[in-house]
């Protein structure tokens, strides 16, 4: 057994394609480092369900566990932990796509070194929240109306901006590490969202431990938590020193400036003003 497993997960609901871009990615790019291969199949019924994904698999070493659909994205990775016998495990979601040689290898380098708790391929300063009433003239009063409610619900389970967190599109962590967070069954999105980005998230928890959270970079460079911003890696710049990509940060690749603009200021604060739109997001 490897003393580093990559874990991918992958949905039925996805369709092939997401799966297919993935593999590409990983047979293009060396990882740089010796590893196992995780397959994680979420919502499919068994073997015969999954022979389109085993034939794109040819030729990889790999194994694969099944989980069902029920829940969100992050429950199965702590059952992967659970089952694994690797030392470290590098998660990656549906929609990773990796961009460079020796991904896995700058990773491990920062992952190893004593203090250090989780090194992801991004992190944020952003905080969700209620969307603001937009300028649009008529506005349902419900929504104007639950808005207060909405606010108290969002301070009471996350912290203000900065909120820093490491993404969960593409992180590694110890599995030691991993198995000692506490998180309850994911029934709905937004716990979810507290699990990646709350108060006690899994960065949170794992800084809890006296353990830091850094983002590494294409550069191979572990950046601290304050530092972040200057990475370039999500939602700022050109992402030219993205690791790992995933749906986000093609988001904002793909993404007109004026979004772009609204993209980096939820992530990392740089712009306060009051400028007019009437876009609105939930990141």
């Amino acid at each position: 057994m490897s003393d580093i497993c990559v874990v991918h997960l992958v949905r039925k609901k996805n369709g092939t394609d997401p799966f297919r871009i993935f593999l590409e990615s990983y047979i293009k790019h060396q990882s740089g480092i010796e590893h196992s291969l995780l397959i994680i199949y979420k919502g499919f019924n068994g073997k015969s369900d999954v022979a389109d994904y085993e034939n794109l698999l040819k030729g990889i070493p790999h194994t694969f566990l099944f989980v069902s659909d029920i829940g969100f994205d992050l429950q199965p990775y702590f059952i992967a932990a659970r089952k694994s016998e690797s030392k470290y495990l590098c998660y990656l979601n549906s929609f990773s796509v990796i961009l460079d040689d020796n991904w896995l290898l700058k990773l491990y380098t920062h992952i190893k070194e004593p203090g250090v708790g989780i090194a992801g391929a991004t992190g944020s300063w952003g905080r969700i929240g209620p969307s603001p009433l937009t300028q649009r003239k008529y506005v349902p009063i419900w929504k104007k109306f639950l808005r207060p409610f909405a606010q108290i619900y969002f301070s009471h389970y996350f912290h203000n901006f900065p909120n820093a967190h490491i993404r969960t599109n593409g992180f590694m962590v110890a599995r030691d590490t991993m198995v000692k967070i506490q998180f309850s069954f994911l029934f709905f999105k937004l716990q979810a969202y507290q699990l990646e980005s709350g108060k006690n998230g899994i960065t949170r928890q794992i800084q809890g431990m006296g353990l830091s959270a850094i983002v590494v970079g294409k550069d191979g460079i572990g950046y601290e938590v304050n530092d972040w911003q200057l990475s370039n890696t999500f939602w700022t710049r050109t992402q030219s020193n993205l690791l790992i990509a995933d749906n986000q940060t093609r988001k904002f690749d793909t993404a007109d400036s004026e979004t772009r603009y609204f993209l980096e200021s939820f992530s990392w604060g740089h712009i306060h003003d009051q400028r007019p739109s009437n876009k609105t997001f939930f990141a």
